[in-house]
């Protein structure tokens, strides 16, 4: 929409009605993993999902850049995602749960939710910063900011070029854990029976979506926390940050940041809806 004035432009559908796929950007992404409760995260999943056996919390900050489809400009996203099963009508599909996509601009949202049902919403995603081996990323809303992240024991420096680093090919999904499936719930409001869905079904995009030459990668420690809000502070979706902020953090499991090449998959072809 609007239908008017010919199909949208976007990721899927270039001006000519090319598409994008193979084109080379840069992704910065920083991330930190903690256990959870399973009870706690089974109350935030939706119909058909239950807790992986070791309930997991990664909560990732993507620095885009060079995006073919944006004539070359980027943008970011803090993503939070719940390790989980899905249990389908052919079997279990265990992989990462995206629960929820913050982007920091309008237009990967709008198409992202209309074609691939992807729950994102906005929010301003700062660059991350990095300063004396420790690197700082935040998520904020109209001032509020309600995300933190601080990784440390990393040196990271400027970006090298392809030619400066031991680029390693491989292939995963963007923004999941290495290996694993991202899965998605798509939920569409029927206009007019509100309660009701129009759509509702469980997506999944495969582990090996893009091709990623990995140009330079650290692990330490790290830790991440969301701060609680009142409606006045978030009133579109305090109800998510909240859920997110009263998950029990039992153990911080994990924390890196990676610099690489990313060929862009419009995923058109891969994300496939689970029966």
């Amino acid at each position: 929409m609007p239908v008017g004035f010919g199909p949208s432009v976007g990721p899927r559908q270039g001006p000519d009605g090319t598409r994008f796929n193979g084109e080379w950007a840069r992704t910065a992404t920083a991330h930190v993993s903690y256990r959870t409760e399973a009870d706690a995260l089974a109350s935030v999943l939706p119909p058909g999902f239950a807790p992986a056996a070791d309930p997991i919390v990664r909560v990732q900050t993507l620095q885009n850049t060079d995006f073919a489809w944006l004539a070359g400009r980027g943008y970011n996203w803090t993503e939070v995602l719940f390790s989980a099963t899905y249990h389908s009508e052919k079997g279990p599909v265990s992989g990462d749960f995206v629960a929820v996509m913050w982007e920091s601009k309008a237009d990967p949202i709008i198409p992202g939710r209309e074609e691939l049902g992807l729950p994102k919403l906005f929010a301003d995603v700062p660059d991350v910063r990095s300063v004396n081996g420790r690197s700082f990323s935040t998520a904020s809303w109209d001032g509020f900011q309600f995300m933190e992240m601080t990784l440390e024991d990393l040196v990271v420096g400027p970006w090298p070029t392809e030619k400066e680093a031991d680029a390693v090919t491989t292939s995963l999904g963007l923004g999941g854990s290495e290996g694993r499936p991202r899965l998605y719930y798509k939920y569409m409001p029927r206009t007019g029976d509100w309660a009701n869905p129009d759509v509702a079904y469980v997506t999944v995009a495969p582990a090996s979506n893009y091709e990623v030459k990995v140009l330079e990668s650290w692990t330490g420690d790290g830790v991440v926390a969301f701060n609680r809000a009142r409606w006045e502070d978030l009133p579109t979706f305090c109800n998510i940050v909240n859920a997110i902020a009263d998950l029990p953090v039992l153990e911080f499991t994990g924390a890196g940041f990676s610099r690489a090449l990313v060929a862009f998959n419009d995923l058109a072809d891969s994300q496939h809806i689970l029966p």
